[in-house]
Formats: C-alpha cells, structure tokens, sequence
C-alpha cells in the first residue's frame, strides 16, 4: 500500500513538472504549496485554538502556583485538581485539532519524501541549483531563513523566550538541507513559505479576539 502511495506521489510529481516545463524543482514547491495550501483552513484552527489555549493557561498561572504549593507532596492530587480547574474553566488537553493535522500531514509529507529519495528529481535542475540530488548551500541558507521568519511571525512565542528560540528552528533546518537532497529542500521551502502565510493569518486573527 505504502509502495503504491510514493508512486501515485511520483507519478504526480512527473505530471506536474510536465506541465511546468520540465521543471521538477517547480514541481516540488508546487505540490508541497497545494498539500500545505489545502491542509490551511484546518491547520490555522489548530493553531489558532493553541492561541487560545495558551492565554488561558497563561491567566491561570496564580491559581495553578497555588495548587502546586498546597499539593507539593500529593502528586497524584495535584494532577487531579489541576484537570479539575481545566475542565472548569474549558481548557481542553491541545492534542485534539493539533493531533489530526499532523496525522493527516505526515503521510502526505513522508510520501513526497519517498517520492523524492527514489530519484524522481535525480535529473532535474533548478535556478541556480544544478541537481536536486545533491544538497545546495544557498538553498539550506535560504530555508533557514524562512524558518526564521516563521518564528518571528509566531504569535504563540512568548516574546521573552523569541532570542532563545529563534535559532535552534533555525540552525537545525540549515544542517537538515544542507545534507540532503535539494529536491527534499525545496519542498520544506514551499510547506515552509505556507507556513510563514499562515502565521500572519493567525497574528490578524488573535488581534481580533478579546483580550
């Protein structure tokens, strides 16, 4: 079944850069755009929820501090009370909408992956990116940098953690591409531009929900 999925996936890979003038490069990025693109409205509600989910925990804090001092040697009450004032004031776990977008994206991105790896780009080129094969500098420079962008869109990021975090993303997304295949950097340069979109989307959406 597995087998059958990454050649449906390089079947449509071939088409597409059919249809773009040979450009499998183009291909790449066009595919991982359109599964990013069709996965949005369910992946900024996700992210959106996680907004909402945050600032309530946020103000919670006093109340949580509280309940970790008068159960500090009852861990199992203290759990308890926790998902009681939870439930009480309607914070649910975060694994619902967040869980189902990632299982419905994980396969469609291991898929393009596969795809990619059995040598579906191996003869392409692409701007000044003479294989997709082989792994491209400037292309690792170049995700990095969006990935840096993600992160400074976030809007989930507290701001006082934003100096802390913004490299790690960012430093592992350059040594990733960096060592693989360009044709694998350019699709996280196409699911990554999305995801910089859709953070913007949810910084003018978070703007407009009550404090």
């Amino acid at each position: 079944m597995w087998t059958i999925f990454v050649d449906g996936i390089a079947a449509l890979l071939n088409q597409l850069a059919a249809w773009l003038d040979g450009s499998y490069g183009l291909a790449v990025i066009a595919l991982a755009m359109t599964v990013r693109l069709t996965l949005l409205p369910m992946t900024l509600h996700a992210a959106e929820q996680g907004w909402l989910r945050q600032r309530k925990l946020a103000a919670l804090n006093p109340l949580l501090e509280r309940l970790r001092e008068h159960h500090a040697k009852d861990p199992a009450a203290h759990a308890a009370a926790m998902q009681s004032l939870y439930r009480e004031h309607g914070i649910a776990s975060g694994l619902g909408s967040g869980l189902l977008t990632a299982l419905v994206q994980a396969p469609m991105s291991a898929g393009i992956c596969a795809a990619i790896r059995q040598g579906v780009t191996s003869t392409g080129s692409f701007l000044w990116i003479p294989k997709l094969a082989r792994p491209d500098l400037w292309l690792a420079l170049l995700v990095a940098a969006v990935s840096m962008v993600v992160m400074l869109f976030n809007p989930m990021l507290p701001e006082q953690v934003r100096t802390l975090l913004h490299w790690l993303p960012v430093v592992i997304s350059f040594l990733m591409v960096w060592h693989v295949a360009a044709g694998l950097g350019l699709y996280w340069l196409g699911s990554g531009s999305v995801t910089v979109a859709q953070n913007l989307l949810l910084r003018q959406r978070v703007r407009r929900l009550p404090v």
